[in-house]
C-alpha cells in the first residue's frame, strides 16, 4: 500500500510540474508572437505626439544666480534649529 501511495505521489508530482512546464512554453510563444505582431503595425499619431512633447528640457537656473546669499540663509536657518532643538537660547 505504501509503494502504490507513493507512485501515485511522483505521478501526480510530475504531471503538475509537467503542466507548468508546458504553461510557461506556452507563454513564452504567445508573447513572442506578439511581440512580432506588435512590431509590424505602424506607430499611432497619439506616440509621435507624445514623444515630441517629452523632449528634454534645458538647463534649469534659478532666477536670482547669487547662490552664496542663498548658502548663508540656509546655513543660518539650520544653526537655528539646532540650537532650538539643544535648548539654546
Amino acid at each position: 500500500m505504501n509503494e502504490s501511495l507513493f507512485s501515485e505521489g511522483v505521478t501526480l508530482m510530475l504531471l503538475g510540474m509537467g503542466f507548468v512546464f508546458v504553461f510557461l512554453m506556452f507563454l513564452v510563444v504567445m508573447i513572442h508572437l506578439q511581440t512580432k505582431l506588435t512590431a509590424l503595425l505602424p506607430e499611432s499619431q497619439h506616440n509621435q505626439e507624445t514623444q515630441k512633447k517629452n523632449k528634454p528640457a534645458g538647463k534649469i537656473t534659478p532666477a536670482n544666480s547669487d547662490g552664496g546669499q542663498l548658502i548663508a540663509v540656509l546655513t543660518a536657518a539650520v544653526h537655528q534649529h539646532r540650537k532650538a532643538l539643544r535648548g539654546e537660547s
